[in-house]
């Protein structure tokens, strides 16, 4: 790997935790090093900002030419307050999170790397900037926006590790690491994964099995309990904001009544 790199450290992290989930190993050790991340990320306006601009144009998808450049363009025009310096003094609090065990996505390693040399070269001064490496990231960056969204979904673990998970793996399987079972890691992974038209799915799927558990209990002294509960979750309305927290929360009513 090259120069730190925000997007490469990001993908690192997740690959630890969602590794040490799925294989129920290491799981405290990989949730801290993933809460330092998130720390240091957030005390950082620099490098919340390359979180953004990542996240940005990691999950962004224009078929026009010109939408994707000008998209291109006003994410890394947003560096301009900053100097090359200032930018590398905040990758030095990233170094620590760079363990060169971890196997990460070749593909998915380019693309951070073209829109760091983006980021670089839009700062350098005149003389120093490398014409042939802006037009070899631009190209590289400007053909993975372009890509239909049928071909990203084939991409291996296509999505930038985001706060929504972590809460969700700390949250909601903090003090159940023991016992979580092969329904409870492929929900995680399913979360993961998911683009939000899949959840919106997967939300639909758990909606309708639980009103099916829910209106097949009769027993008299929880039928007011039961009616609640059903007439709940028939509100439900997919928001991706909450999409996860449902659909865990649907999951742990299954479990609960089954």
């Amino acid at each position: 790997m090259e120069s730190i790199n925000i997007g490469i450290v990001n993908l690192v992290v997740s690959k630890k935790l969602k590794d040490a989930y799925f294989s129920n190993n290491l799981i405290e050790e990989s949730k801290k090093v993933t809460e330092d991340f998130l720390s240091v990320v957030k005390n950082s306006p620099i490098l919340q900002l390359e979180f953004k601009v990542f996240n940005n144009i990691e999950t962004k998808h224009i078929e026009n030419d010109l939408a994707a450049s000008r998209y291109i363009d006003n994410n890394i025009k947003l560096f301009e307050i900053y100097t090359n310096k200032e930018i590398e003094k905040e990758h030095e609090k990233l170094k620590s999170f760079l363990t060169e065990d971890v196997q990460v996505d070749d593909a998915k390693v380019q693309l951070y790397i073209a829109i760091n040399n983006l980021i670089k070269e839009s700062l350098s001064n005149y003389d120093e900037v490398n014409v042939d490496n802006i037009h070899e990231s631009f190209e590289t960056v400007l053909n993975h926006i372009k890509r239909p969204k049928a071909m990203e979904a084939e991409l291996p673990e296509s999505k930038l590790i985001n706060e929504d998970v972590i809460r969700i793996a700390v949250d909601k399987f903090n003090e159940k690491y023991n016992a979580l079972n092969e329904d409870d890691k492929n929900l995680l992974l399913k979360l993961i994964k998911s683009s939000s038209a899949e959840k919106e799915t997967l939300l639909e799927e758990y909606k309708n099995e639980s009103l099916a558990i829910l209106e097949g209990l009769n027993k008299e002294s929880v039928k007011d309990s039961v009616a609640k509960a059903i007439q709940k979750i028939k509100e439900m309305v997919f928001n991706a904001q909450t999409a996860d927290d449902d659909i865990i929360s649907l999951h742990e009513l299954k479990k609960s009544i089954i």
